[in-house]
């Protein structure tokens, strides 16, 4: 199994999601400093089409 390494200045409520993996601090959800983020997804099946 690979392990994957931490991305570097991931905010934590990012961790694990596939928007912040995709487009990291370029993510459209994305803000200095947030504590929340309604759109994170843990899969990009969760992810809704628009």
């Amino acid at each position: 199994m690979e392990e994957q390494k931490p991305k570097k200045d991931v905010p934590p409520c990012c961790v694990g999601c596939v928007r912040w993996e995709k487009f990291g601090k370029s993510c459209h959800y994305y803000w200095e400093g947030k504590k929340h983020c309604t759109m994170w997804a843990g899969s990009w099946d969760e992810v809704p089409v628009q």
